[in-house]
Formats: C-alpha cells, structure tokens, sequence
C-alpha cells in the first residue's frame, strides 16, 4: 500500500519482484488517498493490480533526469566550479529565476501621473473622491508634469457633473480545493511558510496524528496532486455539513465541480480534510502552531469552494468635466471622466469561510486600478459637482516582482516543467545549491546561479528550453496513461541528447584567429539561403556571416560560444558550396564537430519528411513554374512519354506530402526551370537563389552555338534513315534522337558535351544526303578526329604507352588501352612530350 503515485508505484513493483520467488502467492495492489480506517478497509476490500504504464513512466523519468545528471553535470565541474550539477528540471527552474532578475535589471521605469479629484454636492450633500478614468475616452497617458500641469489648470476652471451611475451584478465562484501547487502558493503567502516545510507539515497531517485513543488518524487526503476532484461521499459530507452550520442558502443547487489542466490525474482527489466535521478549533489541542495553521488552510478552503458563490454589486459613479460658466473659462481641449467605484455584498456565500488569495496582495495588486470606496453616495445623473481638491501624483511603472517561493511554483506549474511530487524538492535544490538566495522572502540569482545558468543555456539552449522540458513532462504523461512506449520515448530523446552533447560539448569559444579562416571560405558571390522567420525573431544567413566577419576584422573582437556553434552549424549547411572546408576543418580540428552538425541537419531533415513537413526550400524550387502558362506538348520518345507539366505537378505533390526530393529530381527541376526562364520573373535572382546554373550548351560560346545550329540544320534535309539498333535493352534510333536534339535546342538553346559529340559522329553516316557536306563540315570549324599520338611514357598502372588526346577542354593524357586502363592526368613526370613533336 505505497503511495498512489508514480514513485508509490514504482517501489511497489521493485517489492513484488524482490518477494515473488520466495512465494506462490497472488500479488495486489493496494492504493489510497487517505489514511483512515474506512479508506483503508475499502481499499482492501478493492484490490487492483500494479499500473505497469505508471511503472514505465517512472522508470523513464528517472533515467531521463540520471542521463542528463550524470552527462552535463561533469561539463559544469570542468567549465564553470566544481561541486556544481545541472538537473532536467532543475536547470531550468534556474533559467526561470534568472531570466526574471535579467528582466528585473534591464527594466527601464516609464514615468505616468494620476489626477485624483474631491467632489462634493450640495443636494443631497456628499463627498466623493475620484480618479481620473477617460481622457477622450480612452484610459490615461499622462507622461511629465508639464503636461500633468497643464492638464490640472484646465480642470480647475471646469464645471463638473454627474454623467452615469450604474450598478452591476455579479458572482464570485469559490475558488476550486487545493492541489499541491495552490497549496503551496497560499501557504507562502498567507503564512509565511516556504514550500519544502508546507510539504513536510502536509505529509504529517496525512500520515496521522494522535487524536487521543485508537492510533493516529490520517487528517487530509494524500498531497502530491494535481486533479481537482472530490469524492462523492467527501462531497455529500461536506453539503451536509454546510447546510447544518450555516444553513441552506450556503449549500449551492448543484455541486461544485472543477476542470483541472490537461495532465491533471483525474484518478486522484485534490486535498482536503479526511472528515469536514473535524474543524480547526475542536484539533487546536492536538496540533501545534503550524500544523493547526496549515490544516485550518486546507479545511476552510474545501469547505469554501463545496458552497454557494457570493452575490455583490459593482456600483460605479462618473463625473464628467464640462466647459466652466466665468468669463475667463475657455472651452475644454480634452474629454475629462473623473470615477468612482465600489463593491458591495448582498450575499457573502463562501466568503464566510474563506476569502484569501493563493498568492498575496503584493503580487497580485494592480498600482493604476481605480480607487475603490466602501460605499459611494446615492446620486443621479445630472446633479452638479463642486470640485474641491485636485491632486497629481508622479508615477513610475514598476519591474516584475522577484519570484517569491509561491510565485516560482505557480509559473513552473504554468510552463508545465516539473510535476506535483517535484515543486518543492526543486525550488528546495537550487536554494541548497547556492544558486539562488533569499532576500525578504524573494528568490534572487547568485552570481554561481548566473554563470551556471548561462553556460547551460549557452552550451545546450534546446535541452534546457522551458518548452521542450514542458513537452517531456507531457510524454511522460502520454507514457503512464499507456499511450506511447517508454523505450521509444528515451530513445527518441537520447538521439537528440546525445547530439547536443557532443558536438557542442567539444566545441567552445573561438578567438578571431581561428575563425577567420571559417568565416573566410564563404565566397562573395554565395547564394545565400533567404531569411527565415521563426516566431518573433529572423534568421538570416547573409546578415549573420557580415555581422561575425566584421566582429572578427573590424572590432577584432573573438566569437563567443553560441556565435562559434551557429558559424559551424551554417558551414555544415552550406558545405556542398564551400570547396575548402574539409581542408579547413582538419587544420583547425573541427572534421567531427562539422560531421556531428551535418547528421544532426539530416536527422531533422529526415523527421521532417516522416512527419509530413513539406521542405520549404524544395517546395518554393517546384512553386518556381507556378507561373509557367505556356507548357511544352508533350513528347514520345521510345515507349516513354515526356510531360513537363505533369511531371512537374507530381513532384509538387510529392513534397507537399512531407517526402524530400531525390538529387536527381531535384537537379530535374532546375533543368525544368532553365527551359521556361523566358516565363518566369526575376528568373536571374530565382537562379542565384537555387543555384540554377546554366548547362553545358547555355555555356556554349556563340561560335559553338552557331556550330550547333548548322549540324542541326544539315540534318532537316535527310530524308532515309539507317534503322533502329536494339543493344541490349535499348533502342537506338537516328532519327528520334535527331527529333529530341532539335526540340531540346530550340526549347533551352542548349546541349549536352556527350549529345553534341553523338551529334558529331552521327553527321558523317549521312553525308551522302547533305549537299555540300565536306565544306559546311569544314566551315562550322569541325576538325576531324585525329588519331591519338603516342607517347614515350609508360602509364604507371599498366605499363603500356600513354598517348596525347584532344577534348573541348584541351589537350590531356590518358593510357593507350582505353577503356580496359582508364589511367588519365593533365601533367606527365619528367616533361616528356609527344611522338613527333
């Protein structure tokens, strides 16, 4: 009978495996919210069996929080002092505080004035003070005195009268019974009492205390909870109980009921006495000062929120300026609505039993609400109003409050980081630390706190972002509610993990020395990837690169460690158009580094696929002929029908399906894109962009394209061609190939080296055919193929003669038993030069 949570699950399972081969016996599990005899009867009475889904989620937790412990907290020992640790939770916890006293000191005061007013009527006589509420309708910006002044000598020439009254009513619902957060949030508040003592108090009350005769008594339910729920029977005792003591308007038609938050354990109750007729003053005897302070807490807040809400009236009284009647009052420049309000209580409902907050008045007080009377008098609509005194007061907005105890648990609770059973050991471990200190009662940042806490964010800002240890905590929920595998779960976490750790463990600051060479083999002409935003914030490559060159040039100033890794994570993107960087890398010791950022790249690429996200560059590449109206008809070649359009929009599917195009169709829509240039906008940009470059025969110069236009010309006159050749699988057909060449020239004006060599010795078969063949040949500066000339060079792969060969490029060297030695280079040993030179 262990606790019914995660962990009470958990030593319960260890039990039963430690006992089950030392017997034969059928184990069961028995679990309650409350130590009393009735509970604990019913529980036996109602054996279940061991959650092994709560099991697992224990199990994952606890090796979650040991992979990080063990594996982070050494690189604090080594980087920052020792004795130091980093925690799952705990760390970013630590990222709460800290980022709180940042924005505490980097808070600029912004200077506003109030102008409060003293009317008084005459019929019926009465004071009332006010604030000014409207100025042309709108709430008040009043920045400086000067205007503050001249504001105030306006309204002292002013009449004034009443313009509204109004009374509204409203219900205030009871607030909902503690769960472990609450309580420790009104604990701190109201009692002064920090949140590991509001724990340790709560676990006494539960456990039991001697009430005289009969053994201990379990006092409040069990109270690590996040579930608002309440058991019938407790429910039922409780509308009894209220009924009887304060009679039947307390008792509300209906139960209360609560919604709790998302991960909430609905099996579990919220925390509340154990017996509602056991009220604070008949245990004053048998508790000590503390322990009766927090269960009088605990009992008037369930009973509270088992009764009626509290009826009032919000009544409003506004007073409006108007143009003064002496000779010397000029008309008003600005509409002036001074109010007044106040609350009053027709029926007080819970209020009679509880009416605190969870969080005291100092964080929760608003300093520009309007002043709020007790009671305001009766007056109409209409009735003038003397002006009796008009005050201004110089203000300063005010920074955020330090975290308090309370407050941290409450903004923890609401970033979803940690869970009920681990408020209080957190914010208990980095005070124990020396993280965080107190000062009055407020959570403040050591300096280790700081420098602990940035080394982390710096060095690991994904694992100790406050949303991905939210989403953790929510996959734990998903594993215990037998929805997702614990093993698939660690796993998934440790793939990531594992890359945060080590390539950026290794990685470090960088001074300007070292990075130079980095920041230097982006070349000018880069086509850079175009900004992206993300959230708030956007992250553009060009502006990043000049910014860490001009650091690094200009202010001679070193990279701090996140400018580093973000300069390697980019090279690691960019690495197919940067030709020095394995080079680079090896002479500055950063091949694995660089290795390590491309796997994680390609991962997040891949899970980007599996999980249905089209890639934004390739899905802006394939939108690029959006604009295309006019598509080639398509063309048969062979068996095979080639469809640009149709070819185009299935690609364009599949990417926005979330599946990543192959290198080949990736380079097949660049070449798609090359063919409709002339209908597309900005094509020159949209080149650079997606690094379109021009292909073999767009490089032609013009008197290779000339040549190439009079082959293909001389072909337009041969009318019989030789027949197909089948080789193998495939079909080589003249003129097909013929047909191809000229659409694929008139279309894109250009060609291949490989077709304008087939092109080449295709000629000659029809010469015959072409009038004045020879000479044309001659004329578009077409030689003959030579023979290769022989060299007295022996190849040293083979042994046999190297020869000189001639291709567009120039004159190379390859071995003369082409192709069973494929031996070529561009430079011979010893200068040897050709047979007959």
């Amino acid at each position: 009978a262990t606790d019914p949570d995660r962990e009470g699950e958990a030593i319960a399972w260890h039990l039963r495996e430690a006992m089950k081969s030392a017997t034969k016996g059928t184990f069961h599990r028995v679990a309650f919210h409350e130590i009393t005899p009735r509970a604990i009867q019913e529980a036996f009475e109602n054996p279940g069996e061991i959650a092994e889904d709560r099991v697992d989620a224990q199990q994952a937790r606890r090796v979650l929080d040991r992979l990080v412990g063990y594996q982070v907290s050494p690189m604090l020992w080594r980087e920052v002092a020792r004795g130091t640790s980093a925690g799952r939770v705990q760390s970013v916890t630590l990222r709460l505080v800290c980022e709180r006293e940042r924005e505490i000191l980097g808070f600029e005061p912004q200077e506003y004035w109030n102008l409060d007013a003293l009317f008084e009527t005459r019929d019926p006589k009465a004071s009332l003070k006010t604030r000014l509420a409207l100025l042309d309708g709108k709430k008040p910006n009043i920045p400086n005195g000067e205007k503050a002044e001249a504001i105030t000598g306006e309204l002292e020439t002013a009449d004034y009268q009443v313009s509204k009254v109004a009374s509204k009513p409203r219900r205030q619902r009871a607030a909902p019974p503690f769960i472990t957060s609450t309580l420790q949030q009104a604990a701190s508040s109201n009692l002064r009492i920090g949140t590991s003592q509001t724990m340790r108090i709560a676990q006494q009350l539960y456990e039991g205390i001697e009430l005289g005769g009969g053994g201990p008594v379990g006092l409040i339910t069990y109270m690590r909870t996040d579930s608002f729920n309440i058991s019938k029977e407790a429910q039922g005792q409780a509308r009894d109980f209220i009924g009887a003591t304060y009679g039947p308007d307390y008792v509300p038609a209906k139960p209360n009921a609560y919604r709790a938050g998302k991960s909430a354990q609905e099996a579990h109750e919220a925390i509340r006495p154990t017996d509602v007729t056991r009220t604070p003053d008949s245990l004053a005897r048998q508790l000590d000062a503390r322990q009766l302070k927090l269960y009088r807490l605990i009992w008037q807040r369930f009973v509270a929120s088992q009764m009626a809400p509290a009826k009032q009236l919000d009544h409003v009284i506004e007073i409006e300026a108007l143009r003064g009647q002496a000779l010397a009052a000029l008309p008003l420049t600005h509409k002036y609505i001074f109010r007044a309000s106040a609350r009053e209580t027709l029926f007080a409902g819970y209020q009679v039993v509880y009416n605190i907050s969870d969080v005291g008045k100092e964080d929760s007080a608003d300093p520009n609400a309007p002043q709020t009377a007790k009671r305001l008098p009766p007056l109409k609509v209409g009735l003038p109003c003397d002006l009796c005194e008009l005050t201004r007061e110089q203000c300063f907005t005010q920074p955020p409050k330090r975290f308090s105890e309370a407050t941290l648990v409450r903004a923890m609770e609401a970033n979803g980081v940690g869970r009920p059973s681990t408020y209080a050991a957190t914010v208990n471990m980095i005070q124990t630390r020396e993280y965080v200190n107190k000062d009055k009662g407020r959570l403040v940042p050591s300096p280790l706190g700081f420098k602990v806490n940035d080394f982390l964010v710096d060095r690991m800002p994904e694992l100790f972002d406050v949303g991905f240890t939210a989403s953790m905590e929510e996959r734990l929920d998903q594993v215990e509610e037998g929805k997702a595998n614990w093993t698939e779960m660690l796993q998934d976490f440790y793939d990531h993990f594992r890359q945060w750790v080590s390539a950026r463990d290794r990685v470090g600051t960088a001074k300007g020395e070292t990075a130079l060479p980095v920041l230097q083999l982006f070349p000018e002409d880069l086509a850079w990837e175009p900004p992206v935003t993300r959230g708030r914030r956007t992250y553009d490559d060009a502006k990043f690169h000049a910014s860490l060159l001009a650091q690094v040039t200009e202010k001679q100033k070193d990279l701090s460690e996140r400018q580093w890794k973000a300069l390697l994570a980019m090279a690691a993107r960019y690495a197919d158009r940067l030709p020095g960087l394995a080079a680079c890398a090896e002479e500055l010791g950063l091949t694995d580094a660089i290795a390590e950022f491309q796997t994680a790249q390609a991962e997040q690429a891949r899970q980007q696929a599996e999980a249905g996200e089209a890639d934004p560059e390739q899905l802006a590449l394939v939108k690029v002929l959006d604009v295309v109206a006019e598509w080639a008809e398509p063309a048969k070649r062979g068996k095979r029908t080639y469809d640009d359009k149709k070819f185009r929009d299935s690609l364009l599917s599949q990417v926005e399906g979330g599946k990543a195009l192959s290198p080949a169709q990736t380079n097949a829509m660049k070449r798609l894109a090359l063919k409709y240039r002339e209908q597309i906008p900005g094509f020159d940009e949209l080149a650079k962009r997606f690094e379109i470059e021009a292909t073999a025969g767009e490089s032609l110069s013009d008197e290779e394209r000339e040549a190439v236009t009079g082959m293909l010309a001389m072909l337009e006159g041969v009318e019989k061609w030789a027949e197909p050749v089948k080789r193998g699988k495939r079909t080589f057909d003249d003129h097909e190939f013929a047909d191809s060449l000229r659409d694929q020239f008139r279309a894109k004006k250009s060609l291949s080296p490989r077709q304008i060599a087939a092109l080449r010795r295709m000629l000659p078969k029809y010469a015959e055919q072409i009038p004045g063949f020879a000479e044309k040949f001659a004329k578009l500066g077409i030689q003959p193929k030579t023979a290769p000339k022989k060299l007295d060079v022996a190849c040293p792969e083979c042994g046999e003669p190297m020869v000189e060969r001639q291709s567009r490029r120039g004159v190379f060297y390859g071995c003369s038993k082409y192709p069973k030695c494929k031996h070529t280079t561009n430079e011979l040993p010893g200068g040897a030069k050709a047979e007959g030179a």
